[in-house]
């Protein structure tokens, strides 16, 4: 297996780069080298650190540089680079598996945006899609043999159980930027949570769509009834995080939400537009 230099592993190697030029300006003030050698060795050691150390991440492009280059929407019309470059960058190096649902047939620019955008970003990525839009998708398979494409309804549990069952679970990221509306996005938390590894990350994006009546949800101001929307549901998710344990201050408080393994989600983050839940590592 092949060995990848992780960024914490690049800020070990720093930290010990670092270490070994103060012992050896330690040496040389002990051995009364003048003022000028010990300022020449410290350039030396600070030049070295640097080109050895830091020099591979000049070269690195950032997700927002990678995704504006492909077009997607991501980092267009909407801010994702915000969220995922908070979580992505201490794992890109590492061997992932990920599911995005959408594969982008529905956008004008059309399919394969965030396709090319991934397999950049993470070098060593297994990489699924779900696309609802089946004709598109196999007028696309030559141009995505990158990744394994399955076709159907997001919003049908069928559908992602027989994909769990097909492909297993153990994903390191799954990504939901499929039809937006309030059924397929609850439905594909509540059935694809399971298929999360332990310690990996699940992302709602385009959660606007909680207040547009054309994906059942409400209007501008007026959402729909608490709990029906997608952003409803996590609103009661959060609640259910930090209402006390049963039988705390001598009050037994309900389940806000039905959800399957609520014990497993450590948190829940959210940025414009977009939530990411992590799975508890035990």
């Amino acid at each position: 297996m092949a060995a990848f230099t992780t960024p914490k592993n690049k800020v070990i190697l720093g930290i010990a780069a670092v270490a070994a030029f103060v012992f050896v300006l330690a040496a040389i003030k002990q051995t009364g080298t003048d003022q000028g050698q010990h300022l020449e060795h410290l350039s030396s050691a600070i030049s070295y650190t640097k080109d050895t150390v830091l020099s591979p991440f000049k070269s690195s492009k950032t997700f927002y540089e990678i995704a504006k280059a492909h077009g997607t929407d991501k980092v267009s019309m909407h801010s994702y680079q915000e969220m995922y470059q908070k979580y992505f960058p201490a794992i890109r190096g590492k061997r992932l598996k990920m599911l995005e649902i959408g594969l982008g047939c529905d956008m004008g620019y059309g399919p394969g945006a965030s396709y090319y955008t991934w397999l950049e970003y993470f070098p060593n990525v297994d990489l699924y899609y779900m696309e609802f839009d089946a004709a598109c998708a196999k007028e696309w398979a030559h141009k995505t043999t990158g990744a394994t494409v399955t076709t159907g309804d997001q919003g049908d549990p069928a559908v992602l159980e027989a994909f769990i069952a097909k492909h297993g679970g153990d994903f390191d990221i799954i990504i939901d930027d499929g039809g937006h509306t309030m059924d397929q996005q609850k439905t594909s938390l509540q059935h694809l949570w399971k298929a999360v590894k332990p310690g990996g990350l699940y992302f709602c994006e385009d959660l606007e769509t909680s207040f547009m009546p054309a994906y059942a949800g409400g209007t501008h101001g007026e959402p729909a009834t608490m709990g029906e929307t997608m952003v409803g549901m996590i609103s009661r998710m959060i609640e259910d995080l930090n209402y006390p344990a049963y039988g705390s201050y001598d009050v037994a408080v309900p389940r806000q939400i039905v959800f399957d393994d609520i014990k497993s989600l450590v948190h829940i983050d959210c940025s414009r537009h977009v939530c990411v839940f992590e799975k508890r590592l035990t």
